[in-house]
Parts: C-alpha cells; sequence; structure tokens
C-alpha cells in the first residue's frame, strides 16, 4: 500500500490564514530577521528532517520565513519538528510561544487514501515503457510546490514512488495522478506505441478520479496541459532585469529570476538592488555564482537573459568579464547563451496579443521569417516599412541596418524601427553593434536565421564562441563579437518593481513578494 503526508498544505478554508499568521509571528521572532537566524533554525530542523536543508534560503526575511513554514506544513509531522526546532532556537519570546500555540491547535490533516497493490503495479508497468521521457523534469512539473528529492530522479518510477509518499493536494487529486498526466501528455507526439502507452496511462487515471470523486479536478489537471502543449519548456537560466531608477537617473533597479530547472516557467525571484551600469558586471558575477552552487547537482546547459529598456539594448552585457575563480575571468557569452529582452513590452500588456501570435508562428515555422530593416536604402519609406511590418504576421524577427542608439543620438532611425518591431509583436531582432555593420553582414545574419527560431540562442552562442577563439588579427572583426540578439518569448514573462521610493501605482509587484525592498 502507498500512502503519506509529505504535502497537506491547502485543506480547509483556514489554511492560507494559517500560514500567514505563522509567517507574521516568526517574523517578529527575536534573530529571525538575518539570513544567519533563519539558516541556523533550518539547520535545527533538518537534525530531525534531514530534507529540510534543501529549504530555499532567500535574502529577504519575509521570503525565507514563507519557505520554512510551506516546508513544515507540507512534511509529515513538519510543524511539530519546527515547534521543537524554535523551542531550542528561542525557548521564551512572545513571538516563538505564540507559534507553539498556533501549531498545537492545528488538527492533523487527514491521510491520503491508500493506493491499492494492484493499481500501483499497473501504473508502474505502464510507466516503465517510457524510457524517453525527462523523469527529473516531468517530476518537477507534477510536484508544483512539493518539495523535491535531493538527487535527480532517473525513472519515472523512481518519480512515481517519490510522490507516492505526498498527500492529496487541495484539489483533491494524488500528486502521482498528475505526474501520469503529465507523462501521456509528454507522449501525445509520439508514435503508436506511445499513443497506446498515453491511453492506457488516461484511463487509469480515470478509473483513479473516479474512486476518488475527483473527475473535476483531473478534466481541469488535463486541459491546462493541453494548453501548455504549445509552449516550449523553459530552460535553466537566470534572468538579470535592469529598470532605471526614478529617484537616480544615473542608477538602475537590478532585479533577478532563476529558474532553476528545464520545464515549465516557475522564476524564484532574487532580492533586487540598486546599481550603476559600473557596477552591474559585479553584481552579476555575485548573481551567477550563487545560481551555480545551486545547480551543482546536475548537469545542464542554463541561458543568462538581460531584461532592458531600449536605451540599454545596445550595451553588449554579454561580454562582461565575469571571474569564477581568482584570476581567471571570461566572458559571459563563453559559458552561457545570452540574449535580451525588452523591458517596456514586457510591461505593455495591450500589446502581448500579437507578439504571442507573432510567437507561435515563429514556433511552427522552419524557417525565421526576416522583415529586412531599409533605413539607410536610397528608397527608404519608413511608413511602407512600418505598415508592412504590422500587416504582415509572418514577420517574426528584424534585421536592423545600424545599431539602436538612444533616440538623441538615433542619427539611422534604427531605434524607431526596433520599437516598431517591438509593439508589432516581433519576438526575435538581430542588429550589429558597430555604427558601420560590414559588407557581408546580411549574409551573416541569413545564416543565423536560417533554422529554427526556438534554437536561434544555441546559434548565437556558437558565433560568438567562434568570435572568441578566432585568430588575433580576425578576433576583434569577426560578427560574433559585436552582434546583438534579441530573443523574446511571452510565455515567459517576469514581474516588474519600481525603484525603492518610486510611485509604483498600477504596477506588479515581485513574484510571491508583498512590498519588501
Amino acid at each position: 500500500m502507498t500512502g503519506g503526508l509529505l504535502y497537506d498544505e491547502g485543506h480547509g478554508a483556514h489554511a492560507s490564514d494559517l500560514t500567514r499568521e505563522l509567517v507574521d509571528q516568526l517574523g517578529a521572532v527575536p534573530g529571525l530577521e538575518t539570513t544567519e537566524g533563519r539558516g541556523l533554525l533550518i539547520d535545527t530542523l533538518a537534525d530531525r528532517l534531514p530534507a529540510a536543508a534543501d529549504i530555499p534560503r532567500h535574502n529577504r526575511p519575509r521570503s525565507g520565513i514563507l519557505e520554512i513554514v510551506r516546508y513544515c506544513r507540507r512534511e509529515p509531522g513538519g510543524l511539530h519538528e519546527l515547534a521543537a526546532a524554535l523551542a531550542l532556537y528561542d525557548p521564551g519570546s512572545s513571538p516563538a510561544l505564540r507559534v507553539r500555540e498556533l501549531i498545537a491547535a492545528t488538527p492533523t490533516a487527514a491521510v491520503l487514501p491508500a493506493l491499492p497493490d494492484a493499481e500501483a503495479l499497473a501504473v508502474t508497468g505502464l510507466l516503465a515503457r517510457v524510457r524517453h521521457l525527462d523523469a527529473h523534469g516531468l517530476l518537477y512539473a507534477a510536484a508544483d510546490g512539493l518539495p523535491l528529492p535531493g538527487r535527480p530522479v532517473t525513472t519515472l518510477a523512481e518519480a512515481f514512488d517519490y510522490l507516492s509518499r505526498a498527500n492529496t493536494r487541495p484539489d483533491g487529486l494524488l500528486p502521482t495522478m498528475v505526474l501520469v498526466e503529465h507523462v501521456a501528455a509528454g507522449l501525445d507526439d509520439g508514435g503508436p506505441a506511445d499513443a497506446r502507452t498515453a491511453a492506457g496511462l488516461r484511463e487509469w487515471n480515470d478509473i483513479q478520479a473516479k474512486r476518488l470523486e475527483r473527475r473535476a479536478a483531473l478534466v481541469a489537471v488535463r486541459a491546462g496541459l493541453a494548453e501548455q502543449r504549445s509552449a516550449q519548456p523553459a530552460p535553466a537560466c537566470v534572468v538579470v532585469q535592469l529598470c532605471r531608477s526614478a529617484m537616480d537617473p544615473d542608477r538602475y533597479l537590478l532585479s533577478h529570476w532563476r529558474q532553476m530547472r528545464p520545464g515549465p516557467w516557475r522564476p524564484e525571484r532574487g532580492e533586487d538592488r540598486l546599481v550603476s551600469l559600473d557596477e552591474v558586471p559585479a553584481a552579476v558575477e555575485r548573481l551567477l555564482q550563487r545560481a551555480e552552487h545551486d545547480w551543482a547537482r546536475q548537469p545542464g546547459r542554463p541561458v543568462l537573459e538581460f531584461v532592458l529598456p531600449v536605451e540599454l539594448l545596445n550595451e553588449p552585457l554579454e561580454w562582461t568579464q565575469v571571474a569564477f575563480r581568482p584570476h581567471a575571468s571570461t566572458a559571459l557569452c563563453l559559458t552561457y547563451p545570452v540574449v535580451l529582452r525588452s523591458l517596456e513590452r514586457m510591461r505593455a500588456k495591450e500589446f502581448h496579443r500579437r507578439w504571442h501570435n507573432r510567437w507561435q508562428r515563429a514556433l511552427d515555422s522552419p524557417d525565421t521569417a526576416c522583415h529586412w530593416d531599409t533605413v539607410g536604402d536610397r528608397d527608404h519609406d519608413r511608413e511602407r516599412w512600418n505598415s508592412k511590418l504590422t500587416a504582415e504576421e509572418r514577420y517574426v524577427s528584424v534585421v536592423l541596418s545600424a545599431p539602436p542608439l538612444p533616440t538623441e543620438r538615433d542619427r539611422d532611425g534604427s531605434h524607431a524601427s526596433l520599437v516598431e518591431a517591438l509593439y508589432a509583436g516581433v519576438p526575435m531582432a538581430v542588429w550589429d553593434r558597430r555604427p558601420a555593420a560590414p559588407a557581408d553582414f546580411r549574409k551573416r545574419a541569413k545564416r543565423l536565421l536560417r533554422g529554427k527560431a526556438i534554437e536561434l540562442p544555441q546559434r548565437v552562442h556558437q558565433l560568438r564562441k567562434d568570435a572568441a577563439t578566432a585568430a588575433a588579427g580576425r578576433r576583434d572583426v569577426h560578427v560574433g563579437r559585436h552582434l546583438a540578439v534579441l530573443f523574446d518569448d511571452p510565455n515567459r514573462l517576469v514581474d516588474w518593481s519600481g525603484s525603492p521610493g518610486a510611485d509604483l501605482d498600477g504596477v506588479r509587484g515581485g513574484h510571491h513578494e508583498e512590498g519588501e525592498t
């Protein structure tokens, strides 16, 4: 028989209220406002619950405390272990006593209905046929916030076994059922054998949903996965966003998000800070060092993305030198595929529909249809160029004739061309950062855009590596040394927050944050 209490959050209407009150009271416990204090509490918890050592450790106090509470609410006996750890950490303060009172008054969650052995064997037999899908990525997608095992799983049977120890979700489904649904969806594009396995998995899920009287919840999960099929899995990545400070025009608010695993887009927001442009390299280096520490357990090819206002898009941030060890700096673009994204468009939701439309066209087409900038041509007609770009949705990229310099220095008009492309929904743009592009740039750009759009960052990554490893005489003139590439997926939005002290009316805050800076 299978069963457990790994997941108990969300049962009953009081669940979110209890979480909020626990977070509020823990936030008032002396010492937990510091990273070191929260780390000590986590380490004390881990003495009894070893998996607690993997609780994410945020710099922001409330975020860090929320992670602790959510983990303990999901873990069997986790809240009571939290009370015991807190008694050691702070035996006498009023907030600590209040936390222990709240936990003592919390009813134990219902144990999940046991899954009969015969049914467990039936579904694991079907899963054993599937060896070509990413088991750990599917576990990550199905867990949806549950703590994950310390080591990546390698088979779907391992993923199923891990989730079989979890309690029912708030919608009443077993997490194993959600995993099965994800596997079935992953088989939909395969051959006849995959189709038969997917049908068997869905039939098994239908039987469990009937037994648990959760047919509507299963239908909702199935429909949600059908909608997501058009979205490509997000890569592991770090997203760095710069926004000019309202308080100091010479400084920028640097925000960042981390997508720790390939799969559904669930970025974790980090702490914001104010920086000058000169301070950006050191800040990015620290962010990547922390991310690499968390990525150390598994292989992968993470991506680095810069979400920038238009005035910064011509900055060659991909060639920023970073040192992961003393006296050994290398350019960012040699370690990571680096692409640019538009801050203004991300915030302008009235243009997102057409952005989604063109992105879908890009994914569905074998080649990347391009609208070539005509700025500088004898017969350049800006109105005609803009009209054609707007009217013909097949264009999913533009190649600029000159770099899009800030408006006051934009003699060629390429800044205006880029802005028009962004608001027409064009997800990709390419240009040479030099004042005058070489004669063969158009030919090089055509070659770069040939092939599947989704593979553009990897092609650019290779071109930049070619530039860095070219012979000394060609290194600085190689097109890869001067290439700027905007690659902007509308399915992977991050939230925007203004600089401290700015007017934030009508602007969304950060990912699961409550106004902290």
